[in-house]
């Protein structure tokens, strides 16, 4: 029989480890910091899979011996308060470890350094193999042929094992003489202080010259020079040191490690903990190890099969498929039905198709793809339907329009009888990284989803675990007092932003073309100036040859350091243009390589068989609750370069005789920020009918307002649009190239001006650190977990956030109450107008030049009269051949 292997694992060790190598801003959706959890559990499962012991147990410091405080009164004095963050996150790694079934031992005024050596010594005499996890160097001490050291000392996955030869290898002494060689040579992590002047090389050589602390202190007067003084004058601080670095194994550990395994968690359990941590990544790691789990000292370990597995329900096809679509789509069925479409992959039940499934969490049909279509018409006009990504669902299944004339296939779609749960967990958790069947599943019912088979393919599996989370989510929204946002907004929005993908944009590759060689011109000669500047060719492109260039060659001062080497990234080139030319340069040549590749040569490989580029509006992207695009990205094309006006001048009708309408909001933000704070001043500001940024500048500057200089006008622009971004006096400084002292002067001078925003953004501040988040007017919230940091930057980061939310965050709502509108009224007027892109505060239009005036009071109608403010919505509408000039 195989020696039985059990792991001891030093629990402050591991999670201190775990909390200063992961970024603070791993949060549970309540704001509850998780870094060190989620790094302590990483390093559980990769001991487990790669040294595959038998049981695993977690010892927990609780307090200090009072014998090693009396021996010396400086011990571990000198370590600072164990952050505020840290502290949080060991009653959840407790209940992580009990979910697991991984015992855990914490013993009054012991360390877990001697817990370790209990158990050690426990499982040694019981003829175990035991493997000590911790980043302590003391436990050395321990090492035998049976126990071994894994230390964690690089990063937190990274890891080595420390036998009695690996010991001697690498420290030239024995585990057994470990505590003499730390009495010599001290220990700064414990503030063990041992002799001055002996460090790692001199205690290693005296201890294998004289094999013992107290040889070498009895040998001291035949040692020469300052080395035996030192030693004859702090013998007793070696003694001491000695006493202390000793590891106790006399511990009464109440723990019997016969008894110990790994492997015999409840898998639901085990999920449902790490659902509410949002460890849905490690959680199919964790079950797997289980899966191999070794056998328990006496039978094979009780391992349940996969969560949910022995819940029963039942997939069904054909005839009974089809009266089952009828009785829900006739309304029979008042609860969610979850509705899924396989990604064509899979194999199926049927030939030649893909499966659309539709269910409950009991009951699950498949529809035959000939059928989907009418399938879903029939679910529309009575049940109520949920998916993950409803919109790109909707796209498949109904047909498109004609090449000409509005898409009305979307209007069977009632907002009220639809469910997308990834924009729901989004209105949740707006920072989420996945909003997929599969990470949903796992967050919000703690439960993975289960691999296909014959008799139940991928999209059944998935259509009947939507069918749950949509009565989770449902609930979930309605305690969060979400709801609202999600009905009045989010749901209304999907069939317009489907319409508006369907339909596309024209391109006028031409325009492009010529675009594309003139920037390669302007891009060979910026790589001729940057050569000529360097005295040399490199690769511009490589931030490592870049580097070397800057700081090495043409000795120009690092700004900051990666982990790769110096940045060379768009702040350090702006610190460094004062200084040398080619900083300025490697700016446009890099933006102008950016645009190049990003739209002038990508666009006209995005053009579909209908002549038009069809962007996706994503709803699920933005923490701020903005729409952002994608395949194109068209939120980033600028537009105070002439490069980027010209790009903008490429997007023109794809129907002969039509024209570009633009509808832009203006200032809406400013306008918002006068509204919510209340502020007479800003309030005036903007019902005077003068420039605002003139007004600004005139109370700011103190001049009258028909006397601002121009200059004065741009910082006041500067200083009305930083205050809505939260931000500070170094960066408005940067953004101006003014003086630190001018930028705050001016910050003082506009809150002296305006009062009112002032209190708003402090109690909208306040707010925040109680509640953990921001709101929107209309109720959308914005988790804030920075401010529970301890880390300054990370707080500063969190109050700007806070600032920030209630302006950006009601612009995106009112623009999304504006677009719902504006569809609405596209239908029900009867325009052939068409509504094809959002970007930032602005929507575009394509319209025959006949509906060009009553389309401009249509839309202008429907934006400002989206919100109703103490300060009016101001809509600025243009015309033009192409979106550039109408602007």
């Amino acid at each position: 029989m195989s020696q039985r292997t059990i792991a001891v694992i030093d629990g402050n060790s591991m999670i201190h480890r775990a909390f200063h190598a992961l970024p603070p801003s791993m949060t549970a959706p309540d704001g509850r910091p998780t870094n060190a959890v989620f790094g302590f559990v990483s390093m559980l499962v990769k001991m487990v899979q790669d040294l595959a012991p038998a049981g695993v147990v977690v010892a927990f410091d609780k307090g200090r011996p009072a014998f090693r405080s009396e021996v010396l009164a400086q011990y571990k004095a000198h370590r600072p308060p164990t952050a505020q963050e840290l502290r949080d996150q060991f009653p959840m790694l407790k209940d992580v470890l009990t979910a697991l079934a991984v015992p855990f031992v914490e013993i009054e005024g012991w360390e877990a350094d001697d817990l370790l050596g209990a158990l050690a010594q426990q499982g040694e005499a019981a003829g175990m193999r035991v493997l000590l996890v911790t980043g302590d160097r003391d436990a050395l001490q321990l090492v035998t042929e049976h126990v071994t050291v894994v230390s964690t000392q690089k990063g937190i996955t990274d890891i080595k094992l420390y036998t009695p030869e690996a010991v001697l290898e690498r420290f030239g002494v024995r585990p057994d003489q470990i505590t003499d060689y730390l009495g010599l040579k001290g220990d700064t992590s414990d503030n063990i202080p041992g002799v001055p002047g002996i460090g790692e090389k001199t205690a290693a050589k005296l201890i294998a010259e004289y094999g013992t602390l107290d040889a070498v202190l009895e040998h001291a007067d035949r040692i020469k020079g300052r080395l035996g003084e030192n030693l004859r004058e702090h013998a007793g601080s070696a003694r001491a040191s000695r006493t202390v670095a000793t590891i106790r194994c006399d511990v009464p550990v109440d723990i019997d490690l016969r008894e110990v395994s790994w492997g015999g968690f409840d898998p639901s359990a085990v999920a449902r903990t790490f659902s509410e941590l949002r460890f849905n990544t490690l959680l199919e790691r964790v079950l797997a190890t289980a899966a191999d789990a070794p056998a328990a000292v006496d039978g094979e370990s009780d391992v349940p099969d996969a969560v949910g597995a022995a819940q029963e329900w039942t997939v069904f096809a054909g005839q009974d498929a089809v009266a089952r679509i009828g009785v829900w789509g006739a309304g029979g069925h008042e609860a969610w039905l979850g509705i899924a479409l396989d990604d064509g992959t899979a194999d199926s039940l049927f030939a030649d198709r893909r499966d659309l499934a539709v269910g409950t969490p009991e009951l699950v049909t498949l529809v035959d793809a000939t059928t989907a279509e009418e399938t879903l018409s029939l679910l529309l006009s009575g049940a109520r339907v949920a998916s993950v990504g409803l919109k790109e669902l909707l796209g498949e299944l109904i047909p498109l329009p004609a090449a000409t004339g509005p898409d009305t296939a979307l209007d069977a779609v009632d907002a009220e009888r639809v469910f997308d749960c990834g924009v729901a967990a989004y209105l949740l958790e707006s920072s989420r990284s996945a909003y997929s069947v599969a990470a949903l599943s796992a967050d919000y019912l703690g439960e993975p989803l289960p691999d296909p088979s014959d008799d139940r393919p991928r999209a059944a599996i998935e259509a009947r675990a939507i069918a749950r989370l949509a009565a989770k989510l449902d609930s979930l929204l309605e305690k969060d007092s979400s709801a609202d946002v999600f009905t009045a907004i989010e749901m209304p929005l999907i069939p317009v932003l489907a319409r508006m993908e369907r339909a596309g944009i024209g391109i006028d590759t031409g325009v492009l073309a010529e675009l594309s060689a003139e920037t390669a011109a302007g891009i060979a000669v910026l790589v001729r100036e940057i050569y000529e500047l360097a005295g040399v060719e490199f690769s511009i492109d490589s931030p490592k040859q870049l580097a070397e260039i800057l700081f090495e060659r043409l000795g120009l001062p690092p700004q900051k350091r990666t982990k790769t080497g110096f940045s060379t990234d768009a702040s350090v080139l702006s610190a460094l243009a004062p200084l040398h030319p080619i900083a300025e340069k490697i700016v446009a040549y890099r933006e102008l390589a950016k645009l190049k590749s990003t739209y002038i040569d990508a666009l006209p490989t995005l053009i579909a068989e209908d002549g038009r580029v069809h962007t996706t509006f994503n709803q699920t992207v933005a923490a701020t609750g903005r729409l952002s695009s994608s395949g194109p990205n068209l939120q980033n094309i600028p537009v105070r370069t002439g490069f980027g006006r010209r790009i903008r001048a490429a997007f023109v009708p794809a129907r002969a005789g039509d024209v570009i309408v633009t509808a832009d909001y203006s200032q809406i933000e400013l306008r918002i920020l006068a509204h919510l704070s209340g502020d007479q001043g800003l309030t005036d500001a903007f019902t005077s009918g003068a420039d605002f940024h003139a007004a600004t500048a005139s109370r700011v500057f103190g001049v009258p307002v028909d006397e601002v200089p121009s200059e004065f006008r741009v910082r006041a622009k500067a200083v009305n649009f930083g205050i809505v971004y939260g931000q500070s006096a170094h960066g408005l400084a940067e953004s101006l190239k003014i003086t630190h002292a001018e930028a705050q002067t001016m910050i003082d001078r506009y809150y002296a001006a305006y009062p009112g925003v002032r209190r708003f953004l402090d109690e909208t501040v306040a707010a925040a650190y109680r509640e953990g988040f921001a709101v929107t007017m209309f109720g959308r919230k914005r988790r804030i977990p920075e401010l529970r940091s301890s880390n300054r930057n990370l707080r500063s980061f969190g109050e700007r956030t806070a600032m920030n939310h209630p302006m950006q965050g009601s612009a995106a709502d009112i623009m999304k109450l504006a677009m719902i509108e504006v569809d609405r009224c596209l239908r029900d007027e009867g325009f052939e107008a068409r509504m094809l892109l959002q970007v930032h505060d602005e929507l575009v239009f394509e319209a025959p030049a006949s509906e060009v005036d009553r389309l401009s009071d249509a839309v202008r109608r429907a934006m400002s009269g989206a919100c109703v403010m103490s300060v009016p919505l101001l809509v600025d509408i243009g015309t033009g051949t192409n979106w550039a000039a109408a602007k």
